[in-house]
């Protein structure tokens, strides 16, 4: 229907915002952590949108990357989840988180989203682990490489960490900005930051 819409940010609330576009207001459901990138109240921003049909109504979704929208759309293929859900699961995490989940098969960071359970998580990942493309992982929702492209030794780290108990978005986070060393110091400073989070 639409492929974005461009206007005047006019409402924001927690879960939703109206953008106006040659006098039309527009009702957009927007994830919580997309609604904290939007630019103030009368600026103009561009939504990609993903319109769901119902019997009853018509809702439109919003992201500000493409990539997103399009993770949204991979999402509410899986059974049992609805736009609902997956408006919670970007709202908790960001792409990269629940693709590194995903490719993981780290059930314990998706059940952090609101209403997805053990069984909803495990079949996400059975439907979605082959349809993720580690490459693509690169857009700027992180401060970290993509895991496609991590060198052996900040793999190693990685996996290390998660066999500790860490989920696969904390181990990925407390990763991030460490410079290159070998797997045993990158695990000692990822450790540290786990254990002060406020440094």
């Amino acid at each position: 229907m639409y492929a974005y819409i461009y206007g005047t940010l006019e409402e924001v609330d927690s879960q939703q915002v109206v953008i106006e576009a040659n006098g039309i207001g527009y009702h957009i459901f927007v994830p919580g952590l997309i609604l904290q990138k939007l630019p103030s109240k009368g600026s103009k921003v561009k939504l990609y949108t993903y319109m769901h049909l119902r019997e009853d109504c018509q809702e439109l979704y919003g992201f500000l990357e493409k990539e997103e929208k399009i993770f949204f759309e991979k999402l509410i293929t899986v059974s049992g989840v609805g736009p609902k859900a997956a408006i919670g699961m970007l709202s908790t995490l960001t792409v990269n988180q629940l693709a590194l989940a995903i490719l993981t098969g780290d059930r314990k960071t998706l059940c952090k989203a609101p209403g997805i359970g053990k069984k909803t998580a495990d079949r996400i990942i059975l439907e979605l682990k082959d349809k993720i493309d580690k490459d693509a992982m690169s857009f700027s929702d992180t401060a970290s490489a993509s895991p496609g492209s991590w060198s052996n030794e900040r793999m190693e780290a990685f996996q290390a960490l998660q066999a500790l108990g860490y989920g696969a978005a904390e181990a990925e986070s407390a990763l991030a900005g460490l410079e290159e060393k070998d797997a045993s110091a990158l695990i000692r400073l990822a450790l540290r930051k786990l254990d002060n989070p406020g440094r």
